[in-house]
């Protein structure tokens, strides 16, 4: 397992969720269209008497209703996804950790007897299991205010454009067709940015773990660091290509232009910050943690192979890309390596719940 795996993992979690968002959205469509329609049908082609105040009024009520419905649901179910990536990216790294402090290449900081060095490893995965449902509790109330303000205006928005679209159409005469196409568009549209808040948010929670998990690990393992990473493609701001493949500093600072971030959309800058879809990965000694049974992927002349593969792969792609396609090409030697799966890790510490 390494961080393709856990990102995998996530990336499923978020998937079930953009799915569900999906099914909110046409839901919502499919009742504010059956609400113009049953209009449509009682007032024929006297669209006059559909125009009059009392009756907007009660069109306004019945899309905000309507909507007002989905969108908590959809709010409800948008915690749900940062709290479950937030417990499964926790435990994958603290994982991760588990496995790296079980190997050779696992060194503690200011530890000298294998007993102690021991004793000092299981003492940091019991105090990292420990603190992650107070991390959590500060996550989602640190969160939650902004969440529910944007949620909030992204219905009030939504509410006002169907309503002006519906009464534009009214005022033009158009028939319950044209009305309705109007509407999906609409829609089709808040469902595009509602999936791309939910993706924001997927971001800045493993984001998030991640931070957490460096500042808890910093001083205590040897060599834990910090890369950024962009997603390298067209929309990417040409400030967060320079900082792909960067390290943070020994404060856990990202710098750029003299400014400093410890993790994506935290500058004080806005540009820097709107629209960001960076991520960070955690590395030991330099070096994707990497385990399996069978194949010994601490190996250091395998990693030697790997590091000098991505650095050649780096100019033309994304350090994850560069990754995987440096992990396809070479493959570590087998041997036979201390390993527990995920699953039986959780239940040995007690997490399997």
């Amino acid at each position: 397992m390494d961080q393709l795996e856990i990102l995998e993992r996530l990336q499923k979690i978020l998937e079930e969720y953009k799915k569900s968002f999906e099914k909110h959205y046409a839901r919502m469509q499919n009742k504010l269209i059956g609400s113009l329609q049953e209009a449509y049908e009682k007032y024929g082609n006297n669209l006059s008497e559909y125009r009059k105040y009392n009756r907007l009024q009660a069109l306004i009520k019945q899309i905000d209703s309507i909507s007002s419905t989905e969108y908590k649901k959809l709010l409800e179910e948008a915690v749900a996804m940062q709290e479950e990536a937030f417990n499964i990216t926790y435990l994958l790294y603290t994982y991760l950790v588990y496995m790296y402090l079980s190997g050779e290449e696992g060194k503690l900081l200011n530890i000298t007897s294998a007993t102690a060095g021991t004793s000092a490893a299981i003492a940091i995965i019991y105090w990292l299991l420990m603190n992650r449902k107070r991390l959590l509790t500060d996550f989602l109330k640190e969160e939650s205010y902004e969440i529910s303000l944007r949620f909030n205006k992204h219905k009030d928005d939504f509410v006002y454009s169907v309503f002006m679209d519906t009464q534009d159409k009214l005022k033009a005469e158009a028939d319950f067709t044209a009305t309705s196409k109007q509407v999906k568009k609409r829609t089709q549209s808040a469902k595009n940015n509602g999936l791309k808040r939910l993706q924001e948010m997927f971001n800045n929670t493993v984001n998030y773990v991640q931070d957490k998990m460096y500042d808890a690990l910093k001083g205590k393992v040897d060599g834990v660091e910090k890369m950024w990473i962009s997603m390298r493609d067209m929309q990417v701001r040409h400030a967060h290509r320079i900082l792909d493949s960067k390290f943070a500093d020994e404060e856990g600072y990202f710098h750029y232009l003299g400014e400093k971030a410890k993790r994506p959309k935290l500058w004080l800058d806005p540009s820097m910050n709107y629209g960001c879809r960076c991520k960070i990965i955690l590395l030991f000694g330099g070096r994707i943690p990497m385990f399996s049974r069978i194949y010994d992927y601490q190996d250091p002349q395998y990693q030697i192979k790997l590091a000098d593969r991505i650095d050649e792969l780096l100019p033309n792609k994304t350090y994850l890309q560069a990754l995987k396609q440096a992990q396809d090409e070479i493959r570590p030697p087998k041997r036979t390596v201390p390993y527990i799966t995920f699953e039986d890790w959780l239940e040995q510490y007690g997490e399997k719940s």
